[in-house]
């Protein structure tokens, strides 16, 4: 992951918002690193769309003061693979 791909998504976004709505406007904005990302976990034992989104959460989080958000609560949303199930809540500081 990349700070500025990251911050750019970002700026797109709501003032809060979820991992799952970061990884979908990822998704549109960066399609092919995210296809990278996903191909970067094509072995992954726990699935590769867990593994990447995995990625992109902890980068989220070990980087949020750089990329001007915090964290709120956690809570159900729908994924990009149509399930629902728990995701950080973010805030833009």
């Amino acid at each position: 992951m990349k700070k500025n791909y990251c911050q750019n998504v970002i700026k797109e976004l709501d003032s809060e918002f979820d991992t799952h709505m970061f990884i979908e406007k990822f998704i549109l904005i960066y399609e092919k690193e995210y296809v990278e990302l996903l191909y970067s976990h094509i072995d992954s034992k726990n699935g590769i769309f867990r593994a990447a989104h995995s990625v992109i959460g902890k980068f989220l989080s070990v980087n949020s003061s750089l990329l001007k958000i915090e964290k709120t609560d956690r809570a159900e949303s729908e994924n990009i693979k149509n399930y629902n199930n728990e995701n950080q809540n973010w805030r833009k500081i």
